[in-house]
């Protein structure tokens, strides 16, 4: 930037500010007026990310250093970070007088980290906020307070566009940042992993006029809500669809950004939907009618022979059956799995046996050894299957404790593992009968499974978890779980865990939502520990500490029955202060009573209209869990912190927590945790049942008892 020019600019400011303070109140001139913190310097820095050589920007300008404009002849060597600072800090003077002058004539006071806020949106946008029309301008003369976290995050957010309707990802992760430094104070913080964006596109119609722009944001973990209604003259508004035609209806809990289009009709035909050429649609197998007198809806394989059927790789017999039972030949298993899994189609062969063909590409894969096979009408073995199927999919043997309690085979468990096969469970092992043959309608779901495989993210190569629709930056200094998934087997209500080198115990949950306990015949049953609910912080704005009124009765018929105990307490705590009041409470209510299980801190997000935790920070969401277990600690009790998927992953900084143990819960139809991060208990469904209780009631699975 040219001295003479910066200069010219910085006399003009102050003229402008100065004509500005002459013409307001009292009031006015008191305003507490900054210039931008360090912090916010190097907030700004890391945002922009520092160019040492001139570079042509979007617009044809050149820039250079962090996002300065420039004559490329000024810099011909580059700039250094310590001259693009300098250059940077004179730059802002423009922005810091815009956002003064604004907060002058107004009467608006802010803290130091709300300008240093405003100044980064500055720094970007100019002086294109400073308008009333706009929400954010109208919130800060209005008062912000009077506005929700939402609200704010919204006015802020709201540009993240290029020069059209294009959403630029690195603005929206820019103003989520300068809205939660605008709201929190956090410099470093993680504005971007609470909240994600719908953008409405109305296909043709015009945009709700409720709404202040077509893009949207929601905090994660929260219900949509009612979505906005576009209008369209002479058209009938049918609903929010994405491009690969699924419905959004406002029911769904906000996991990831989406793009949603508009669906129109007219005299009961349907306009397009953009983008005009939309991915190849899903196949609607709801209008398929098996063709075959043994295939119905209520038969276990019917949807996999459905879907097979459907694309022509299956089909019956001339009498209409399926036969799905039959076993199937060495030759029909080859080309099914062949085909499957490597996209290719040789034919039958022109002379010889039909699948000769087949054959000779799985020996030429190494799926089959040259004459292993000598009978292509012949059934096939399941454990043949098994290696056929991994080595044409490219998947390597595994090694390591088997899921099946009747084969201990790489290829097998590789497979398994990528939910190709599941075997059967018979209590509490799981076999696969190797040397049996496969049936018709088992071979169905082998297949359809090959066809809809996708190599799995491995987050120890990416460097990420996915999530939500989302990639979580890897914690590398937060312990793995170090469990096999293949080795858990439910029965019934009951789950096992088949690794010898581990011990695990059986366990309930419960509060006064179960009422009456039977103790004795929990016991009897095979329960061995039980988490009892002490109390509860009420979610409203009162937040009152509460003893669950069943908490005594409970933790008396528990230990009586012989069993392992352990609390929790429900916190809805909002500050260190009221965690540490939480503690205490808890501590008190056990007046030093001794517990072989954990004393834990239980924070859930609460949907709830009015709910005080909504829009807590993860750094206090945090500290208020590390207050309430050093309190707890202290007092010579076991600590832990429970949580589920969205709470670990996108709320609790998990790297500021290894110190503490963990309970997780998730419930799943395939049995299987998918916390990546290391837990000491599963709380693996909310609808077991169990001797002694009348109704539902949670389950877990202990690792490692405390005993």
């Amino acid at each position: 930037m040219k001295i003479k020019t910066f200069l010219k600019k910085l006399l003009s400011l102050g003229l402008c500010l100065l004509l500005t303070l002459t013409t307001l109140s009292g009031a006015a001139l008191a305003v507490e007026t900054f210039t931008t913190s360090d912090a916010g310097v190097a907030m700004i820095e890391e945002l922009e990310g520092y160019r040492q050589m001139p570079y042509v920007g979007t617009n044809g300008k050149w820039y250079v250093g962090y996002g300065l404009e420039c004559d490329p002849s000024d810099y011909p060597a580059g700039i250094s970070t310590e001259e693009a600072e300098r250059l940077l800090r004179e730059h802002l003077i423009q922005d810091e007088a815009w956002v003064n002058g604004f907060l002058i004539q107004y009467g608006i006071s802010v803290t130091q980290y709300q300008f240093d806020a405003l100044v980064s949106l500055t720094y970007t946008l100019g002086t294109q906020w400073i308008n009333p029309s706009y929400r954010l301008c109208a919130y800060l003369i209005n008062g912000i307070g009077n506005y929700s976290e939402a609200q704010v995050v919204n006015a802020m957010a709201t540009w993240c566009h290029s020069g059209g309707n294009e959403i630029l990802e690195n603005l929206v992760n820019r103003r989520l940042r300068e809205a939660y430094l605008f709201l929190y104070g956090q410099y470093e913080n993680d504005g971007p992993m609470r909240y994600c964006y719908i953008d409405y596109e109305p296909n043709g119609g015009t945009k709700d006029p409720s709404q202040d722009s077509r893009t949207i944001f929601y905090p994660i973990g929260s219900f949509y809500g009612a979505l906005p209604v576009p209008t369209r003259a002479g058209y009938t508004f049918d609903g929010w669809y994405t491009a690969d035609g699924v419905q959004l209806t406002g029911e769904e809990i906000a996991m990831g950004s989406l793009h949603v289009y508009a669906r129109w009709s007219e005299g009961g035909g349907t306009a397009p939907v953009v983008p005009t050429t939309p991915p190849e649609q899903k196949p609607d197998y709801s209008t398929w009618v098996s063709p075959y007198g043994d295939v119905k809806e209520d038969n276990w394989y019917y949807t996999y022979v459905r879907e097979l059927s459907y694309h022509g790789i299956v089909s019956g017999y001339p009498d209409g059956t399926f036969q799905p039972n039959r076993e199937l030949t060495a030759g029909e298993a080859l080309k099914l799995l062949l085909v499957a899994a490597t996209k290719t189609d040789p034919g039958t062969a022109a002379s010889g046996h039909w699948a000769g063909t087949y054959l000779a590409l799985a020996e030429n894969l190494g799926c089959v050894i040259p004459g292993e096979i000598v009978d292509l009408d012949a059934p096939i073995d399941r454990l043949s299957i098994a290696g056929i199927a991994a080595i044409a999919m490219g998947l390597q043997p595994v090694s390591g404790p088997t899921p099946f309690a009747d084969v201990d085979n790489g290829y097998t468990l590789a497979l398994y593992e990528a939910g190709i096969i599941t075997g059967d469970t018979s209590g509490s092992q799981r076999f696969y009968n190797p040397g049996g043959s496969i049936t018709r309608a088992e071979m169905c779901t082998i297949v359809s499974r090959i066809r809809g495989y996708q190599t799995p993210n491995d987050p120890a190569m990416s460097g990420y978890i996915e999530y939500g629709g989302k990639q979580i930056p890897l914690l590398q200094n937060v312990p793995t779980a170090p469990y096999n998934k293949d080795l858990f087997v439910r029965d019934g209500s009951r789950m096992y865990y088949n690794d010898p080198a581990y011990t695990t115990a059986l366990g309930i949950d419960v509060s006064s939502h179960q009422k009456e306990i039977d103790w004795q015949k929990v016991a009897d049953s095979g329960v061995e520990f039980a988490m009892i609910r002490l109390g509860y912080r009420g979610y409203g704005s009162e937040g009152t500490l509460n003893m669950d009124p069943y908490f005594q009765q409970n933790l008396i018929g528990a230990v009586g029955a012989g069993l392992k105990v352990g609390v929790y307490f429900y916190s809805q705590a909002i500050t260190a202060m009221e965690a540490a009041e939480e503690a205490q409470f808890v501590l008190d209510a056990l007046g030093g009573f001794p517990l072989t299980y954990p004393v834990v801190y239980d924070w859930e997000t609460v949907s709830a209209e009015g709910a005080r935790t909504k829009g807590l920070d993860n750094t206090t969401l945090t500290d208020c869990a590390i207050t309430f277990c050093e309190m707890v600690a202290a007092a010579g009790y076991n600590t832990m912190i429970y949580y589920n998927l969205p709470v670990g992953y996108t709320h609790y900084q998990l790297d500021r927590l290894t110190a503490y143990d963990k309970w997780f819960a998730q419930y799943t139809s395939k049995n299987q945790p998918d916390m990546y991060y290391d837990y000491r208990i599963w709380q693996y469904t909310d609808s077991g049942s169990v001797p002694g209780i009348e109704g539902k009631v949670d389950m877990d699975l202990a690792f490692i008892p405390y005993y």
